[in-house]
């Protein structure tokens, strides 16, 4: 199966998806802070709101919540599924979505237990994220879940390590 390839420029609290080599928009997110949270809004490239996220804590159940807004209405929510907030979980549109952060600032997204797209962030001397695709129908709601693991980021290069790579998850099938 052939893999499709997308970059994702950042630019201070703003995302753009980019195919490979192009410099036309596809989807576009920001985010900002509103009434001590943390928002963003993912567009397509004619400035249509798709969906809006919003980043919480959850103190007592010491996890990262994302409170997803489709722009008909649906609400749903990502959720970490650890404490250490390197594996989430979502249901969107029938099925089940999962995103593990990888060693080597790798990030894989699965659908049912499939493998659909792999985040590189080692890029740093372009300031560009690869991103590598399955599917481009999906393209959307990968844009959507990286931007809400991003959200609160203003700078790629400055982004704080973890102190051991043993805390993240094994990239057990890696694309790179």
């Amino acid at each position: 199966m052939s893999k499709i390839s997308y970059e994702i420029s950042q630019n201070n609290n703003e995302l753009i998806l980019l195919k490979e080599g192009k410099k036309t928009p596809l989807l576009t997110s920001f985010w900002y802070m509103e009434f001590g949270k943390t928002c963003a809004e993912i567009k397509e490239d004619n400035d249509k709101l798709l969906y809006s996220v919003t980043k919480k804590f959850q103190f007592w159940k010491w996890k990262m919540v994302y409170l997803i807004f489709k722009n008909g209405g649906e609400k749903s929510i990502l959720i970490s599924q650890n404490t250490r907030n390197t594996v989430f979980k979502i249901e969107l549109l029938n099925s089940v979505y999962q995103i593990k952060v990888n060693y080597k600032k790798k990030k894989s997204i699965y659908k049912d237990t499939t493998k659909i797209a792999e985040f590189d962030e080692s890029f740093l001397a372009t300031n560009n994220i690869k991103l590598l695709v399955a599917d481009s129908g999906e393209l959307q709601i990968l844009f959507l879940l990286y931007t809400s693991l991003f959200i609160g980021i203003n700078d790629l290069k400055s982004k704080t390590a973890l102190k051991s790579q043993k805390q993240l998850e094994k990239n057990t099938e890696a694309w790179f």
